[in-house]
């Protein structure tokens, strides 16, 4: 009786360890939801800071017009080939999320300007980047 006892037991503990992993396996899945979605674009270097300035319109805080500037002033002083990483903590529609930019300046003063923004945001980021630079007819 004993024997059914722990077996009982332990099928109830390996049950429990079942699960619990589960939902670690889920909990995983919902990180690797949120992961930064890419919004890469490579233009004439002189617009960098219009660029910069409309994503900085899209957040409510974290990455501002300031922070704008203040990239742009350092994209300008970019060597060919040296790429910069930016990061901030940001608030989008009342919810914190990572922004970073990626900038690599080529030879010929083309710059390679990548975000990495939320899911959530990502959209609104490619529309203001598209959104500028198709205006200005590239």
């Amino acid at each position: 009786m004993a024997s059914k006892k722990v077996s009982k037991a332990l099928i109830i503990a390996l049950i429990v360890a079942i699960g619990a992993e589960i939902a670690g396996f889920a909990a995983d899945g919902a990180v690797s939801a949120a992961e930064p979605v890419r919004v890469t674009t490579s233009f004439d270097a002189r617009y960098a800071g219009a660029v910069l300035r409309q994503v900085a319109r899209l957040y409510g805080g974290g990455f501002g017009r300031g922070d704008a500037e203040r990239i742009a002033r350092e994209i300008d002083g970019l060597k060919a080939d040296e790429p910069k990483v930016w990061q901030f903590t940001v608030q989008y529609q009342g919810h914190p999320e990572t922004l970073e930019i990626r900038a690599l300046m080529d030879d010929l003063g083309m710059i390679d300007l990548d975000f990495a923004a939320g899911a959530d945001a990502a959209p609104a980021v490619r529309a203001a980047v598209d959104g500028y630079l198709n205006g200005r007819g590239h």
